[in-house]
């Protein structure tokens, strides 16, 4: 017998939770699937936001892209679970079909072409989550979301792992389309993300695990106004500059700098909204020389003004 949550009508669901659900026509002639528009946000916070989620039973997907030999870029993360039925994956590094079949995520990234879908023939049903922000690019690397392994399979029953999906997600639901979400459902993702990526995360050696554990701690332990000092830190594990920058970015997926600059933004972000304190009094206390350059670094991660992004948080 199929599993209770797996059986469930799209449309029901929609009537219980809310999101809009819609019996969509597809490009050719009689093809229909159940679309479920889940949550929508259309002012994702930089810092890290769900997007986007639906849930979809006899799914096209990229049926017409995959024919023509075509690859789709996409400006955000997105997590495509695939609940039954089978499929392949193509992206710029994938040229060749990688296999999906029920039970496997597939992982889409920013700026990479790509495509997914059944066989010609064939559907699928899925349920995915769109995601962005700052948040989410330090899960890049480290046996964690890795563009070089697009596509997984998650060991657990295909029913225990839809659940997971809809806790992040259904209390959306209710939201009107266009909400806001907040970084708690943020956190909601990543609390998936994490359960996620223990099923697959390859396995590094005890020591390296120790290594990079104690050296992101080094790095988060410092007051948020002093230098890196990479030399230094490197002296602690007995390491040059060089070997210490390169062992750190192959272990954490980042290099110092970069782990610790998203650090700090993050850092600045929640005080921006937890706080009244002044943009030029931030600037000097994460050890910037002026307003300007902090404003220059806070908007390349997050794409917003200190400004701005105080502004819109505070909406």
């Amino acid at each position: 017998m199929p599993d209770a949550m797996l059986s469930q009508n799209l449309k029901t669901l929609s009537r219980i939770h809310g999101g809009k659900y819609i019996h969509q026509a597809g490009f050719l002639p009689g093809q229909t699937r159940d679309y479920w528009l889940i949550a929508q946000s259309l002012n994702p916070s930089p810092v890290g936001a769900i997007t986007r989620s639906t849930q979809i039973h006899e799914s096209w997907a990229h049926q017409r892209e995959l024919k023509a030999g075509q690859l789709d870029t996409f400006s955000r993360y997105s997590l495509i679970y695939v609940t039954k039925g089978r499929g392949i994956f193509r992206d710029d590094r994938h040229r060749e079909a990688l296999p999906v079949a029920a039970g496997d995520v597939i992982c889409v990234f920013p700026g990479i072409p790509h495509a997914y879908g059944p066989p010609e023939s064939e559907r699928w049903d899925e349920i995915n989550v769109e995601f962005s922000g700052i948040i989410f690019d330090a899960w890049i690397g480290a046996g964690l979301l890795d563009p070089a392994i697009p596509v997984r399979h998650l060991p657990q029953p295909v029913d225990y792992w839809l659940k997971r999906f809809h806790d992040v997600v259904l209390p959306l639901a209710a939201h009107s389309s266009g909400a806001d979400y907040t970084l708690r459902d943020a956190g909601r993702l990543t609390d998936l993300l994490a359960e996620i990526c223990n099923t697959w995360q390859e396995p590094h050696a005890k020591s390296d695990l120790r290594w990079i554990d104690e050296a992101r701690t080094r790095l988060l332990a410092l007051a948020p106004d002093a230098p890196l000092d990479l030399a230094a830190e490197g002296r602690a594990f007995n390491l040059g500059e060089q070997a210490y920058r390169k062992k750190f970015k192959r272990l954490c997926g980042v290099t110092p700098n970069a782990f610790r600059s998203r650090h700090l933004i993050e850092q600045a972000c929640h005080q921006l909204i937890a706080s009244d304190v002044s943009v030029k009094a931030l600037a000097f206390a994460y050890g910037f020389s002026t307003p300007f350059s902090f404003s220059r670094h806070f908007k390349q991660f997050t794409g917003l003004s200190p400004e701005r992004y105080r502004e819109n948080a505070l909406r």
